[in-house]
């Protein structure tokens, strides 16, 4: 499975600077956004934690539909809920998110009470290991595992393509979807070590800052999701 854990950055101090209605909503809409994301990718399962929410993701290219996920979340900070919500003395430069993903093997437990008062727990590291690295992770932008981004090197040239080269547009080029020349692209993800203090299971993890192009980013999408332009 591949978990996608989205941590909304500063969160404390919003609700310190800020009123509590200013806190709420701030935090509200967050959840609410990040929930859709990932219920539209396909995510298995969804949880709350605190000022984060994860999502896991199964199946074969669960590496891929997390990694589309994840970049539309990232998107949508800054396109839709950044400019919606209000920007004030307590709020700054607005709302950011930092995101995690990690993969691995989990294990379901339901705790608690026979009933109602019974809860699913997801035993395993992928979860912890996507938590830390989003609490790592500056404003907007995705850290993954050196496992997730050795899953997408092991992908099909377009996918692998659509998911770690830039369609060029940064640079000024005219270009049409994923049909463009490798000199117009640039890098996606930078490679650097993690803290050592976090008790990750890996040394080294891959950054990316960037968002959907707002010309090519649904072409890009779909090709990191099924493989084809």
């Amino acid at each position: 499975m591949t978990a996608v854990f989205a941590d909304l950055k500063r969160s404390t101090s919003i609700s310190v600077n800020g009123s509590r209605q200013d806190a709420a909503y701030a935090y509200t809409y967050f959840i609410r956004a990040m929930t859709v994301i990932l219920e539209d990718f396909g995510a298995r399962y969804v949880d709350i934690q605190g000022d984060g929410i994860f999502g896991l993701f199964s199946g074969k290219n669960s590496v891929f539909s997390s990694a589309a996920c994840a970049v539309t979340m990232r998107t949508q900070m800054e396109r839709e809920v950044e400019r919606r919500f209000k920007r004030d003395a307590s709020t700054q430069q607005g709302l950011k998110v930092g995101i995690g993903v990690d993969r691995g093997t989990l294990q379901v437990r339901q705790l608690g009470l026979k009933g109602t008062r019974r809860n699913e727990v997801w035993a395993g590291n992928p979860v912890n290991m996507a938590a830390k690295l989003s609490s790592v992770a500056r404003n907007n932008q995705i850290v993954v595992s050196e496992r997730v981004y050795a899953g997408y090197l092991s992908a099909p040239k377009n996918r692998q393509r659509a998911l770690l080269r830039s369609c060029g547009c940064a640079v000024g080029k005219q270009n049409m979807g994923l049909d463009l020349q490798e000199r117009d692209a640039k890098d996606l993800w930078s490679k650097g070590p993690v803290p050592k203090n976090l008790g990750l299971d890996f040394q080294n993890a891959y950054r990316r800052k960037a968002m959907w192009c707002g010309e090519h980013g649904d072409a890009f999408c779909k090709a990191v999701l099924s493989g084809k332009k």
